[in-house]
């Protein structure tokens, strides 16, 4: 290994060099994070739309006399 002389200006250079680890590992932690929170709204998002679509559905009336039934809609 070579030996690396501490003089000042390399005490700057390796505590510049850490703060800039640190501050990248920080960025990468809080965007990390942020990209799972979007993806897990979108994933609660996809289920509760899932799920209302699968409740709408078992609401529909399918007896054979729903077809003559009045909705409310003026036809010609």
């Amino acid at each position: 290994m070579i030996p690396l002389p501490w003089t000042p200006f390399h005490k700057y250079i390796a505590i510049g060099v850490t703060i800039i680890v640190i501050a990248a590992g920080v960025y990468h932690k809080i965007a990390s994070d942020a990209r799972r929170e979007v993806e897990q709204r979108a994933t609660e998002d996809a289920l509760r739309r899932t799920q209302d679509a699968i409740r709408a559905g078992d609401a529909v009336d399918l007896s054979p006399n729903s077809l003559r039934k009045p909705d409310g809609h003026n036809r010609d």
